[in-house]
């Protein structure tokens, strides 16, 4: 039996500090949201499980429109200048992944990466003294909570678990 060649990807680190600018919080989930479409692809490419393959492939693309939403927004408040990108910024997450993964094991992947955003964008909002920039970290943090949700129903569907919520009911996250 041929052993399986093991991937490892590193995890997004970063804490954001108080004295933030709202465009300043805007680049640092620009390259957040670029680095999870960067490591969602990544995985889909590795893994050959159809389904797998495809749940990471919706995470990808649901990043990327993140990435062109927050940069719309940056060049709406910045008075029309286009968001300076530089690739050399974007942090490379790591995880181990094999290319036999299974789907239960691809969500289980996806689940910690979100929450780790969501707890991330959270601590975020909860340091920056700056207005807008909390209110941008606390949508992003909806939103990665609902990525989670949306997860882990498809994990317990899995299993043949029901895992109950609404999108606009509080996230299993919260206190």
């Amino acid at each position: 039996m041929k052993k399986q060649e093991k991937k490892v990807y590193k995890e997004a680190e970063g804490e954001i500090k108080a004295e933030v600018s709202s465009l300043e919080a805007l680049s640092i989930a620009i390259y957040n949201e670029q680095s999870a479409f960067d490591f969602y692809t990544k995985l889909s490419n590795t893994i050959k499980n159809p389904s797998g393959k495809e749940k990471f492939k919706f995470l990808a693309s649901d990043e990327k429109r993140h990435r062109e939403l927050l940069e719309k927004h940056y060049t709406k408040i910045s008075g029309e200048k286009r968001f300076p990108f530089d690739p050399n910024k974007v942090k490379e997450i790591r995880v181990e992944i094999r290319d036999n993964t299974t789907a239960y094991e691809a969500l289980d992947i996806g689940i910690k990466a979100e929450k780790e955003a969501y707890e991330f964008y959270n601590r975020s909002a909860e340091s920056s003294k700056d207005r807008e920039a909390k209110k941008m970290f606390l949508m992003l943090a909806s939103e990665e909570d609902k990525h989670y949700n949306v997860l882990m129903a498809e994990k317990q569907a899995l299993i043949d678990q029901f895992y109950w919520f609404g999108l606009d009911t509080p996230g299993i996250m919260e206190d």
